[in-house]
C-alpha cells in the first residue's frame, strides 16, 4: 500500500541502440512517461560486449533456470520493451527487484527453449507476448514458470502520423520494411504498364527512408500499402509465427488502405478483416482494380482509422500492463 502523497517509481530499461525499427518503443515509452501516477525514470542500459556474451551462454547451464536470484528490491518497478530475448538491457535492474515486466516482440521458435526459461532466471512478474501464438507455445511449452504472461497486439500513437486527402495523394502503392519478393514480381510491371507511382526499395538502395519523419511523410501520400507478416517474407525466421505487426497499424493510422496478408491473430484482435487480401494468380489485375476503384474503399479505410484510433493505441495497452503492475503495488 502506498501513500496519498508518494508515486511508486518506474524505471523504463531501454536499449542504447538507435536502430529504426526501434520506433515502436519510443513511441509506447513516450506514452508511458505520461502517467502521472508513476515517477518515471528513463535507464539506458550499456551496450558493450560482455552482457550479450554472457546471456548467449545462460542457455548452457540448465540448473541456473531453476534458482531464485535476487539481490534485494531497490523499490523500484522495471519495465522493460524488447525485441526477441534482449535480456541485457535488464541487467543488473531485474535482480534488484520484485517487480519486473517485460514486453517483447519477435520472439521466434528458435528462441523459445532458452528465452522462456530465463524470464524465471530475471524474475520476470510478467511477459506481454505481441504475438498470439508466441503466448500460447509458452503457456504449452513451460507451465511451470513464475512468470506470467499474456498476449497483447502491438499499438502506435496515432498522433505521429497524419494524413492528406484521397485526391491529394501522389504515391499510388507504398512497399517498406520487408518485400513481398514474389507478390513484388506480379505487380511491378503492370503497375508502371498503367503510369502508377510505385514506391519501393530497389537494388541499390540501403534504405527506402533515411528516417522516421520520411517514412511517415510516405505514408500520408500512399494510397495503397503493402503488408505481410514475416513468416510470409522470411519464414526462414519466423517459422509458422502469423502475427499483426506495427506497420499494418501505421498504414491505418495514416489512412493507407491494406492490401497483404492477413496475419493469423489480426482479426481476433480488430473483430473483422481489415484489409484486401492478396490474389496471387491476379495480383496485377487486382491492384490495378482497387486503385481504379480506390472511393469503394473508402468506408473500410475510415473504420479501420477508428478502430485503430479507438483501440490500438500505446495508450490502450498501457492501460491493462498498469493493472496488472497496480496488483502488485
Amino acid at each position: 500500500m502506498r501513500s496519498e502523497n508518494s508515486k511508486p517509481r518506474l524505471k523504463l530499461l531501454k536499449s542504447a541502440d538507435q536502430d529504426f525499427f526501434l520506433d515502436c518503443i519510443d513511441e509506447f515509452y513516450a506514452t508511458i512517461a505520461k502517467d502521472t501516477r508513476y515517477e518515471v525514470i528513463q535507464e539506458v542500459s550499456s551496450s558493450g560486449r560482455l552482457k550479450p556474451w554472457i546471456l548467449r551462454k545462460l542457455q548452457d547451464f540448465k540448473l541456473l533456470y531453476k534458482l531464485d536470484i535476487r539481490l534485494g528490491d531497490h523499490g523500484a518497478i522495471n519495465f522493460a520493451s524488447m525485441i526477441s530475448g534482449d535480456f541485457r538491457i535488464i541487467v543488473p535492474a531485474a535482480f534488484f527487484s520484485r517487480r519486473n515486466y517485460i514486453y517483447m516482440y519477435d520472439v521466434w521458435p528458435r528462441f523459445h527453449r532458452w528465452i522462456f526459461p530465463l524470464l524465471d532466471v530475471f524474475n520476470i512478474t510478467y511477459v506481454f507476448f505481441s504475438s498470439k501464438q508466441v503466448f500460447e507455445d509458452y503457456q504449452r511449452k513451460y507451465p511451470q514458470s513464475r512468470c506470467k504472461a499474456m498476449w497483447l497486439p502491438e499499438a502506435l500513437d496515432s498522433n505521429e502520423y497524419t494524413f492528406l486527402p484521397p485526391a491529394e495523394r501522389s504515391i499510388d502503392v507504398l512497399e517498406f520494411g520487408r518485400i513481398y519478393d514474389d507478390y513484388h514480381h506480379r505487380i511491378v510491371n503492370e503497375l508502371s504498364l498503367h503510369k502508377k507511382n510505385h514506391l519501393y526499395r530497389s537494388a541499390g538502395m540501403p534504405v527506402l527512408f533515411e528516417g522516421k519523419a520520411a517514412f511517415t511523410e510516405a505514408l500520408s501520400k500512399s494510397r495503397v500499402v503493402i503488408c505481410t507478416p514475416s513468416n510470409i517474407t522470411h519464414p526462414e525466421r519466423a517459422e509458422y509465427i502469423s502475427t499483426m505487426t506495427l506497420r499494418y497499424l501505421q498504414a491505418m493510422a495514416s489512412k493507407c488502405l491494406i492490401i497483404g496478408v492477413l496475419p493469423s491473430d489480426m482479426e481476433e484482435a480488430f473483430g473483422y478483416n481489415p484489409i484486401v487480401e492478396i490474389d496471387m494468380p491476379n495480383a496485377g489485375a487486382q491492384i490495378i482494380h482497387v486503385l481504379d476503384n480506390f472511393d469503394t474503399y473508402q468506408s473500410l479505410i475510415e473504420k479501420n482509422y477508428a478502430e485503430v484510433k479507438a483501440r490500438h493505441q500505446w495508450q490502450n495497452r498501457w492501460e491493462i500492463i498498469e493493472s496488472k503492475i497496480e496488483e502488485k503495488i
